[in-house]
């Protein structure tokens, strides 16, 4: 926020530079000066000695003239490419590849918006920065008024933490996001501790744990012994 303040400084000031108007030459019409040859200033007092005020217009930003909805199957979105039944599209434009999204989204183009579906099931608006919308953490703050580790208690300054990392997906959905204490969201980060699936107060497992999603697909089977 503050760099998008300080560049929206800096665009105003060069708005109101190329605005200023220019100082024009000594004024030769009789019917309009006094025949000096001096051009007066802006503001000066005007014929009842009052200041005359400045005639700038104000400078408008032109809204933007165009959206476009990015709609994808949260699960085509993760792994990266579609299989049957997923959809990965532009509305109005039709198919396209995953990877032409992911780059689209990397652009952080302020006209683009994420629609994230599991089928026909929206499952929310994906926002395409780091931390949640407004909407999203009062969604948040409402499953998670503690830690959403069932062992932990924790109610005061909770960390908003995104259950596959930002810095690879380059979105925010509501249905990936969970409230953690510093503690155990530290334990997440540094030693691969994970919440088992699903939503609201949960268990929090270390990677050894069968429980931890990391283990979903089971240990790898032995190969067959050969006689």
């Amino acid at each position: 926020y503050a760099a998008d303040a300080l560049a929206e400084m800096a665009r105003r000031s060069c708005d109101e530079e190329a605005n200023e108007p220019t100082t024009e030459a000594a004024h030769t019409d009789p019917d309009t000066d006094s025949g000096t040859g001096v051009a007066e200033p802006e503001g000066a007092a005007g014929p009842a000695g009052r200041a005359e005020p400045s005639r700038r217009k104000p400078t408008r930003r032109r809204a933007g003239t165009h959206k476009v909805i990015l709609r994808v199957d949260l699960g085509t979105l993760l792994r990266g490419y579609p299989i049957e039944g997923e959809v990965c599209e532009i509305a109005g434009f039709g198919p396209v590849a995953v990877s032409a999204a992911l780059d689209m989204i990397d652009t952080d183009d302020p006209f683009l918006t994420a629609v994230v579906t599991n089928g026909q099931k929206l499952v929310g608006a994906a926002h395409l920065g780091r931390r949640p919308n407004a909407l999203q953490q009062t969604a948040l703050q409402w499953l998670y008024p503690s830690c959403a580790n069932e062992a932990c208690s924790a109610q005061a300054r909770l960390d908003f933490d995104h259950r596959a990392d930002w810095s690879r997906t380059h979105f925010t959905v509501l249905d990936l996001l969970d409230r953690l204490c510093g503690h155990c969201h530290a334990l997440k980060t540094r030693q691969n501790w994970s919440l088992v699936d699903g939503r609201g107060k949960r268990a929090l497992v270390p990677p050894e744990d069968a429980r931890h999603p990391g283990n979903a697909m089971g240990p790898p089977h032995p190969p067959p012994v050969r006689c």
